[in-house]
């Protein structure tokens, strides 16, 4: 009897499988730390020092809890010390929550040795310029580097470079309800401002260059996956500090939702030790109130529950979830795969992520999603 192991929370949660299931686990594409890559990001960083002389380096780095990134961080770090003593880290964590996304990034910015100047870019001081409000540290003449993973999110197809600069922290625009077009603005304007590098991961590939030109790479290479038809979806959420809240995995429901024929089942494995989510969210699920990333999300979920079967192996109380979302709410993994069995029988198609990290879309609807 196979058995899967989901991260959830700050430990592990098992799924024993069945020997007569037919099922798929869709494993991940990894990016492999080898020599190779040393060697690429190597030859990046010293085109950019050696063209920077004395104006030092700026990082603006987005965490997500992923170690990839860190051990990136501090090899492209290592190459640029021999160029310039300047160089700062700006942190963001816009995929995370705020408190417990920094946090996560400073101790893995520890135990990485991250040798640099760290800044928690919540909360530093903003000033006006080119029509908006940015974070002072991006007004000086250092060099700007953008880090972070590209990864698929469940509103924006992939959480990249654009997304980062836009909800990271980094610039203070007030959000209309058409949030793409909002993004792009706030990416217009800094990219013009800052004119910056940037460094990315998507799954087994990493992207470097001019900004503007890895972001259209990374768009075009897209994130979705050709799958067959499947009654059930089983995904883990990553485990902490990306599955603390339901706000943060609501996103995933998103992601997967053309994924199972209609009326099929998605079911996310999140601990959600911090419960629904932030003040915002919870406006945005109570009243329509919010900011309108968290209205969006609420839509999302709200639309996927009228075709989709929602269930969650969490903490989250089980009378809530249901009463505000209809989603159904189970103490382990087990008990979910067990609901999912007898609504659709043991002949049921099962697809399993052991995380999100790709968008999967039935070969009939690619090209619709």
């Amino acid at each position: 009897m196979p058995e899967i192991w989901f991260r959830y929370g700050g430990t592990e949660v098992s799924l024993e499988l069945p020997d007569d299931l037919s099922y798929k686990m869709l494993e991940p594409r990894e990016l492999k730390p080898d020599e190779r890559l040393w060697r690429e990001l190597g030859t990046f960083a010293d085109n950019l020092g050696r063209g920077a002389g004395s104006r030092g380096f700026t990082i603006l780095y987005d965490h997500s809890g992923d170690k990839m990134s860190l051990v990136i961080l501090r090899h492209l770090i290592e190459s640029l010390e021999q160029y310039s003593d300047r160089i700062r880290v700006l942190v963001s964590g816009w995929r995370l929550d705020p408190s417990e996304g920094w946090e996560d990034a400073r101790r893995g910015l520890k135990e990485y040795d991250v040798r640099a100047e760290i800044i928690n870019v919540r909360g530093r001081e903003m000033v006006e310029h080119s029509g908006m409000k940015i974070v002072e540290d991006l007004l000086d003449n250092s060099v700007k580097i953008i880090l972070t993973a590209s990864e698929p999110h469940g509103l924006f197809g992939k959480a990249s470079l654009r997304e980062a600069l836009a909800f990271g922290g980094f610039a203070e625009i007030g959000f209309s309800e058409d949030l793409q077009a909002d993004i792009l603005t706030v990416w217009s304007r800094l990219i013009e401002e800052l004119r910056p590098w940037a460094i990315t991961m998507l799954n087994d590939r990493i992207y470097m260059g001019d900004a503007e030109d890895v972001a259209k790479r990374v768009y075009n290479a897209g994130c979705e996956e050709a799958v067959s038809d499947f009654e059930i979806v089983l995904a883990g959420c990553g485990g902490r500090p990306r599955d603390t809240s339901f706000q943060l995995i609501a996103h995933v429901i998103g992601l997967l939702r053309d994924t199972v024929v209609d009326d099929g089942l998605i079911g996310l494995i999140a601990e959600c030790s911090r419960g629904l989510g932030s003040k915002s969210f919870m406006e945005a699920v109570l009243g329509g109130g919010g900011t309108p990333l968290d209205r969006a999300l609420v839509r999302m979920i709200r639309e996927t529950s009228t075709s989709k079967k929602i269930a969650l192996a969490t903490t989250l109380p089980r009378s809530v979830m249901k009463k505000l979302f209809d989603i159904r709410c189970f103490d382990t993994p087990e008990e979910m795969l067990t609901y999912a069995l007898r609504r659709y029988t043991r002949g049921a198609r099962i697809l399993i992520l052991e995380r999100p990290h790709v968008k999967p879309v039935r070969s009939s609807m690619q090209g619709q999603s």
